[in-house]
């Protein structure tokens, strides 16, 4: 068999391919394998208290990542197999920070009711503990995971003052920073403790009112966002009717599937511009 002598360059190109890939790929692959457990393990076991092995957590990225690939080469081929493969890693930051919103809010929203029930245990004869040991018994939800990993790490030994530090650290909201503050400096100085919870329940609730009517403001744009994003698929969908023949060069030609992934990149990045203009932090 003779050898084609254009083609040893690529042959040299291909064998230096592989070496790096296998002498420093791999260490770069078994750092970031460690970063993403790391991260895995203070998300999900740390904030969000779920009680996960951040090793299923990451080979479930793996799988998402090359099921997503496969699904993007088989509808688009080469074209659309990268940027697939791309959006497949991504899915589980974006499922997990979806997840971490929507606890937050949660966390918002149950905060006032938490402080009653406190306030309640307190005026009732009960020691704060004890009102935090009720608050668990009869709330659901991630306030009462949150109070009872709180009173969890008091139990085994740790101040209550350093518990609730690291509970307002691992929530990561300021209402709760400010009712756990203004609970260890009424421990420190002394004082009606139901009064104080009660004053702190008022307070925490204007505050959210305020919040709520901020965020009504930029409703219409957020709406208006997402209208825009949705927009070119019902086009789509009416030049298909149209003209079935043309929209389908956009999906089997390879000119016409670079476009749909440029025209979607442009739209995307487009959603999360306005959306991101529209969120108003004070």
């Amino acid at each position: 068999m003779d050898l084609n002598p254009r083609a040893i360059p690529i042959y040299v190109l291909t064998f230096l391919s592989v070496y790096l890939l296998v002498r420093y790929g791999w260490a770069w692959f078994q750092w970031w394998w460690v970063e993403q457990e790391r991260h895995y393990d203070q998300v999900l076991n740390y904030q969000l208290l779920m009680n996960t092995n951040p090793r299923h957590a990451m080979i479930l990225t793996l799988v998402a990542v090359g099921m997503v690939g496969l699904i993007g080469y088989a509808l688009g081929g080469v074209v659309w197999f990268i940027p697939a493969m791309v959006v497949g890693f991504l899915m589980p930051w974006l499922i997990i920070k979806h997840m971490f919103q929507k606890r937050l809010e949660k966390l918002n929203t149950q905060l006032v009711d938490g402080i009653t029930s406190l306030a309640s245990g307190v005026r009732a004869g009960l020691t704060l503990v004890q009102s935090m040991e009720l608050l668990v018994a009869n709330h659901v939800g991630p306030m009462k995971q949150e109070f009872a990993q709180l009173l969890r790490e008091y139990h085994m030994g740790l101040d209550l003052n350093q518990a609730m530090r690291n509970a307002s650290n691992r929530i990561g909201l300021s209402n709760y920073r400010l009712l756990f503050t203004a609970i260890e400096m009424h421990r420190i100085r002394g004082g009606n403790t139901g009064e104080s919870l009660d004053r702190i329940a008022e307070s925490i609730r204007e505050i959210q009112r305020l919040e709520g009517k901020l965020d009504a403001i930029p409703a219409q744009g957020r709406f208006q966002a997402r209208a825009i994003a949705l927009a070119p698929l019902g086009l789509l969908a009416i030049y298909y009717v149209v003209d079935p023949k043309a929209v389908q060069m956009l999906f089997t030609e390879p000119i016409g599937r670079v476009v749909l992934l440029v025209a979607s990149l442009i739209i995307l990045g487009g959603y999360f511009w306005i959306k991101k203009i529209m969120n108003v932090d004070i």
